[in-house]
């Protein structure tokens, strides 16, 4: 083999191992609807307020909210903020990654209403209220 078919073959080994390490790290990036998902769907209250605090990939997810919008935020002494939060943070991304649609708006909510019973840790009075959020997101909600 001459000299340039030699430069050809490392030319060609060299192209073939720069796209596979490029690939490689390419391939391992989370999207940000996988974070979306995780925040949402794999953290507890207590950890997504942690997060929130930080808001991380500001520039890419929304993190406002409006807490419990109309209803009240602390109903009978028990804190809901934290639901409402992750409940406006799942609508408001869901939306701005155009995956929102009536399945989603579904699994937002009962992981709203699964967040409330948490907080409420079996009152019964909390539970009920509970019940009268999730009630008001599934027929309200937008």
């Amino acid at each position: 083999m001459n000299t340039t078919g030699v430069r050809r073959g490392a030319l060609s080994s060299a192209i073939v191992a720069i796209t596979i390490a490029l690939g490689a790290g390419t391939a391992g990036a989370e999207s940000i609807e996988s974070i979306t998902d995780n925040y949402l769907f794999s953290t507890s209250p207590s950890q997504f307020e942690k997060v929130r605090d930080e808001r991380p990939h500001a520039d890419k997810l929304d993190w406002s909210s409006d807490s419990c919008s109309w209803a009240p935020d602390k109903p009978v002494g028990f804190d809901f903020d934290p639901a409402c939060h992750r409940h406006d943070f799942g609508y408001r991304n869901y939306k701005k990654q155009s995956r929102f649609d009536d399945t989603s708006k579904k699994r937002i909510d009962d992981n709203f209403y699964s967040d409330l019973k948490g907080i409420c840790h079996g009152n019964g009075s909390c539970n009920a209220l509970a019940w009268t959020y999730y009630q008001a997101v599934r027929k309200f909600g937008s």
